[in-house]
């Protein structure tokens, strides 16, 4: 189902742009019927696991179809066909990690830990995590009413996915009873657990209400105080709403994201497998639950951290890597140091340059006083980079980088007015990226002004994707992960 969640929030995205939108795979008909009331008008096709590679095989013979996005951690989907212009493969670490032209690992940390990644373009992190409709409108309803008043016991959902293999529900709430508390439990269950889960609920302290598939899972959670969940899809919809959770992770593909989440603070840990401890951690629930101003916290993080954009953001950057091809490696001559004192008349001169002000966002002349202050504490900062560009000994230009947070560098070029003209932009840029000297992933950003279209193109060609969409004065924002 979570496999399916993230691939219904990219159809919606791409349905809601134009696009003719295929929903394909192993879906039965509880899964065909949740996605016609999701997406009406996305054509839908069951495909048995046995017969994905020969359907893959036959696919664009048959529809033609641009883009391919796979979202599987089997082995059957390894195989990718010719014909589509681009292939989009979801990943979570290692875990269906395949051949594609763009590959994704939408999970906290996962630009930090990206492995056994075969691809030309890479999106990586918490930022491109797929939203469905259903939880941004709910969020927007959340974030324009506020968090509901508690009356009564604490209110807890558990949720432990649509059909929870390891029968995680139904230990979750017999361990739920050492809560001293009384507690409200909204519990959603699983076929093969309503039984076991209905005795429970006849002998439980807590009043328990077993319930069958939600189909408004976030507006239910956002009625809750607290839900309890796998870590798994679940936990981004969740934090995007502003939910407080506790999470149990349950399977091996979790895990990373289990421990960057609780270490982040956006969840309650309740440990991973053998679960030794689980019967502590649930009835230390109740010491959490009586304190709101901790779950307070935690929900405010979370939607900090899940914009909700995610969707956008990938299928925006399907559309761009189809209409703009990306420049190789370029191999321009050109070098980069960094800048001095001594460069301080031919910055001078480049800044106050009429061409170049109109595209900063600052288009006011700068005073020479002025300027040599700013260079002066530029060169004292270590999270300023300023670089110049050079060919055979002669400045060209300049690239400056300005750090933004742990691992984002934002970059400002300016070719020097004597060569403007010259094709210089994109090896300027290489050149200033190859001289940044940060270690480790780290992911490049660039502020374009929606006007200004060579500079936009510039960075489009360069590899740099989608990150916002046009401010209120026009400036969008665009990124580029170097891992």
């Amino acid at each position: 189902m979570g496999h399916l969640m993230r691939s219904l929030a990219l159809a919606e995205e791409a349905a809601g742009r134009g696009w003719e939108v295929r929903l394909a795979g192993d879906l039965d008909e509880v899964a065909r019927a949740r996605v016609r009331t999701w997406l009406p008008d996305a054509a839908l096709e069951h495909v048995g696991v046995q017969d994905v590679p020969a359907w893959l095989g036959t696919l664009h013979a048959r529809t033609g179809v641009d883009v391919l996005h796979v979202d599987s951690y089997r082995p059957e989907a390894d195989v990718l066909p010719r014909g589509p212009r681009l292939v989009s493969n979801m990943q979570d670490g290692p875990f269906g990690a395949r051949r594609a032209d763009l590959a994704i690992d939408a999970n906290l940390g996962g630009e930090q830990r990206l492995t056994a990644v075969d691809a030309r373009t890479v999106l990586a992190g918490v930022t491109v995590v797929p939203i469905r409709q259903q939880v941004l409108r709910q969020r927007a309803l959340r974030q324009e009413q506020g968090t509901p008043a508690r009356t009564g016991p604490p209110r807890v959902l558990v949720v432990l996915g649509g059909t929870d293999p390891f029968g995680a529900t139904t230990t979750v709430v017999a361990g739920l009873d050492a809560v001293p508390a009384d507690l409200e439990l909204t519990v959603v269950t699983p076929p093969g657990q309503r039984e076991a889960i209905e005795e429970l609920a006849a002998t439980s302290v807590h009043r328990i209400d077993p319930v069958a598939f939600l189909d408004d899972l976030p507006g239910a959670a956002a009625r809750h105080d607290l839900v309890i969940s796998a870590a798994g899809t679940s936990v981004w919809e969740l934090a995007c709403l502003g939910v407080p959770m506790a999470l149990l992770c349950v399977a091996d593909n979790q895990r990373e994201g289990y421990d960057a989440v609780v270490e982040a603070g956006l969840a309650i840990g309740l440990g991973r497998p053998a679960h030794s401890d689980l019967h502590e951690r649930l009835a230390a629930l109740g010491e959490t639950l009586r304190h709101p101003a901790g779950l307070a916290q935690m929900q405010d993080r979370g939607r900090g951290i899940v914009d909700g954009l995610g969707a956008w953001r990938i299928v925006s950057a399907w559309e761009q890597l189809l209409d703009v091809p990306q420049a190789g490696p370029e191999r321009s001559g050109l070098v980069g140091r960094p800048a001095t004192l001594d460069d301080a008349r031919a910055l001078f001169d480049w800044r106050n340059d009429p061409v170049a002000r109109v595209a900063s966002r600052s288009r006011e002349e700068v005073a020479w006083d002025d300027h040599i202050a700013w260079l002066r504490r530029t060169l004292a900062t270590p999270a300023r980079r300023l670089l110049v560009i050079e060919s055979e000994g002669s400045p060209v230009g300049v690239v400056r980088w300005d750090s933004r947070g742990d691992h984002d560098w934002e970059v400002s070029i300016t070719v020097a007015p004597v060569v403007r003209g010259h094709g210089l932009a994109l090896p300027l840029l290489r050149a200033g990226e190859e001289e940044l000297g940060v270690a480790g992933p780290v992911r490049l950003v660039a502020t374009v002004h929606r006007d200004n279209v060579a500079s936009r193109r510039l960075f489009q060609r360069a590899g740099y994707l989608p990150l916002m969409p046009s401010d209120a004065d026009g400036f969008a924002t665009y990124a580029r992960l170097r891992v």
